[in-house]
């Protein structure tokens, strides 16, 4: 899929990847609004600097086992070595010996060999920097003892960055309810920065739509529709195939209702439907709420149901509550009729 003008955006994690490490940077925002692809792009900008870059994009493997974060985190090497899975970047796995005995391994073990790994880098000259696309896929593996692997994790990383200075950590994620728990981490508390990729921008959109040949009414029907690059790709593609704007904006309305008047039909017995109609009630007039007008004791439960089910984004390092999409804002509205 083409980029889309991000400058802001790129300017930012580049900017922040060149830094001194000082703190952990969870990078967060709606299902599908270009995060991953945003930080790929300044991987690809920054590849021929002095930054190496460990990249590990969990969206890509199922809810990994103990067995399998070694497999997909280590690879057998004196040092760290080029992860040849991904190929239109240049990124790193951190590296181990070949007698390394994952069965044996214990938690102390696996963040030795990381820091071992970064303390190459750190002795070539380079500077070494960690993602970690979708983190909270971890946080159902336990190691020796019980010990929570993400929350051990949460310890090294602020002794990287906040501690000794020697890697940046970013975490991508659109679990907003996984980015408030690490909100309320006393961990974490002045060890962590956030940065949101929303939206994109209305000037963006109307730019990228004249590039590529829509014409001023189209321009201006599409602005009160479109906020995800991945639309204006399926738009510019379906109108190669002869789809009106219309016609493919109005399908996309119909589908997401349907399918969440079917999540609601079929929501699980403790939940509350005319309670979750009351919250999506608060966006008939309005595409984003203050978040104390949502989050309450009897409307909770409803309210997590709908953000793990990406109907609705939980901004809360602002205090938002909106839909996923504009589409799906329109979806919202439709169903309320």
């Amino acid at each position: 899929m083409k980029f889309y003008n991000r400058e802001k955006e790129l300017h930012y994690l580049k900017t922040y990847c060149q830094l001194e490490p000082n703190s952990i940077l969870f990078v967060y925002g709606p299902k599908s609004s270009g995060k991953s692809t945003v930080m790929r792009r300044v991987i690809k900008e920054l590849e021929n600097s002095n930054i190496i870059f460990f990249y590990y994009n969990l969206r890509e493997y199922a809810t990994p086992t103990k067995e399998e974060f070694l497999s997909i985190f280590f690879e057998k090497g004196k040092k760290y070595v080029r992860n040849n899975l991904i190929i239109d970047i240049k990124v790193c796995k951190f590296g181990v010996e070949e007698g390394w005995n994952a069965d044996d391994i214990k938690l102390n073990d696996v963040f030795r060999k990381i820091k071992e790994n970064i303390n190459e880098v750190i002795k070539e000259g380079k500077k070494p920097v960690l993602i970690i696309d979708e983190l909270q896929k971890l946080k159902n593996i336990y190691f020796n003892g019980g010990k929570s692997l993400l929350n051990e994790l949460f310890n090294l990383f602020v002794s990287l960055t906040k501690m000794e200075h020697l890697c940046h950590v970013i975490c991508l994620t659109s679990d907003t309810l996984f980015i408030d728990e690490i909100y309320r981490n006393s961990t974490l508390k002045n060890a962590s920065e956030y940065y949101l990729i929303d939206w994109l921008r209305e000037e963006t959109i109307r730019n990228i739509l004249k590039e590529e040949g829509f014409n001023e009414g189209e321009i201006n029907y599409c602005l009160n529709y479109l906020s995800l690059p991945y639309e204006i790709s399926q738009l510019i593609n379906n109108k190669k195939l002869g789809l009106s704007v219309e016609q493919t904006i109005k399908q996309w309305i119909n589908i997401e209702a349907d399918g969440l008047r079917f999540l609601i039909a079929s929501m699980p017995d403790d939940l509350d439907e005319s309670k979750t109609y009351e919250i999506l009630g608060k966006f008939k007039d309005n595409i984003k709420v203050n978040d104390y007008e949502i989050i309450k004791r009897d409307l909770i439960k409803e309210f997590k149901f709908l953000v793990e089910n990406e109907i609705l984004f939980y901004d809360v390092i602002n205090g938002i509550i909106k839909p996923t999409s504009i589409i799906e804002w329109h979806a919202i509205r439709e169903i309320l009729k």
